[in-house]
């Protein structure tokens, strides 16, 4: 288990070192947002935008014919 810190929150949590890998998503223990890997060396976490992800997800709903 790695303890990482939430960018969001501020919270510490631990979780699976399988987890933090470059670019994965995971969701922080604590808050809930949704975390990216953006760096390994050192741990690097963002914050992945909901209304983003939201707004991909319209678009691909209109791609269909």
């Amino acid at each position: 288990m790695t303890k990482v810190k939430c960018p969001e929150c501020g919270g510490e949590f631990e979780t699976e070192q399988e987890v933090l890998t470059l670019l994965n998503r995971f969701d922080c223990l604590l808050c809930d947002a949704l975390l990216k890997v953006i760096e390994e060396e050192p741990l690097v976490l963002d914050v992945v935008d909901q209304d983003y992800l939201d707004s991909e997800d319209e678009e691909d709903e209109w791609d269909v014919e």
